[in-house]
């Protein structure tokens, strides 16, 4: 029997409301699913319906979705959404639970997992490979290139788009492109209107570099440091597939596979976002297999 959808949820984090698409069924395999940067929860909508027997809470990340924007005086680095996930943990009195996350968010997941090994029963990324910082002596200028940005953004308004269609097509077309009709699933999120057209309803924020990064060394301990059982989908016409075995991605991308100790990769036709293309229903029994629900 495939999830149903339950409906929205409200969770309350540090004086930030963030919203949730609720599915399946209480009791069950308790997961939170993690989307990538600039999307929202209805990235899983074509995938979740394809798996049984879990309970998931697909989040808007703070500053996308239906989610609150962040306090100006708060930012959007990766520890405040560890922060933020283990707090709805805690509401949902969720004692040990298991994360799904694509991009940005199996970043996010991988995190979580290795500062909480405890909590974490299994991990599933989603074409998400790990970002690596820069060195100890580019410390000074990526501070500075961080807040140059956030004054920028800050006063910056988003792009307004004449119709909802247009605002649809610039997804589709965006930094990682995707179909039309997965741009438009998105967009039914995440597009608002007012009475200067159709904009996407993002923190401006988001778009900042980080203030400051992991280091190599950093990263690899939280890697280490995760017990859960995890396997990656990578796509073969996604952002890291070519980066693969290149010293280029030595310099720009830690492979989880290398240092988490009970890890799986799979390689899957599809681009960055096959999960809510055509490989959906793939990817969800990718995901049900690695739950052991695969019979």
């Amino acid at each position: 029997m495939s999830l149903a959808y339950v409906g929205e949820k409200k969770f309350y984090c540090r004086g930030v409301s963030l919203s949730a698409k609720e599915w399946g069924i209480v009791g069950s395999n308790p997961v939170i699913a993690l989307h990538g940067w600039l999307d929202n929860a209805a990235t899983f909508d074509r995938m979740i319906p394809h798996i049984k027997d879990m309970h998931i809470l697909a989040l808007d990340s703070a500053g996308h979705g239906l989610s609150d924007f962040r306090s100006p005086d708060a930012s959007y680095d990766l520890f405040q959404e560890i922060q933020d996930v283990t707090s709805i943990a805690k509401q949902m009195n969720w004692d040990r639970f298991s994360l799904i996350g694509h991009s940005r968010g199996a970043l996010i997941g991988a995190l979580v997992a290795g500062a909480f090994p405890r909590l974490i029963a299994r991990l599933f990324m989603i074409d998400g490979h790990i970002s690596v910082a820069g060195e100890n002596h580019d410390a000074a200028r990526q501070l500075g290139k961080s807040i140059r940005e956030e004054q920028l953004f800050t006063s910056q308004n988003p792009t307004f788009f004449t119709t909802f269609g247009e605002a649809v097509t610039a997804r589709a077309n965006g930094f990682l492109p995707l179909e039309k009709d997965a741009a438009e699933i998105l967009a039914k999120r995440g597009v608002r209107k007012c009475d200067r057209g159709y904009y996407w309803h993002n923190d401006q924020r988001l778009k900042c570099s980080p203030s400051l990064r992991l280091t190599v060394g950093q990263i690899k301990n939280f890697l280490t440091a995760v017990a859960a059982p995890t396997k990656m989908i990578l796509a073969n016409k996604g952002i890291f597939v070519d980066l693969k075995n290149s010293d280029q991605h030595m310099k720009k991308y830690i492979n989880p596979r290398i240092h988490i100790t009970n890890f799986v990769e799979e390689e899957m036709d599809g681009g960055h976002h096959l999960h809510l293309e055509s490989r959906a229903k793939d990817v969800a029994y990718s995901i049900s297999e690695h739950f052991g629900l695969i019979v």
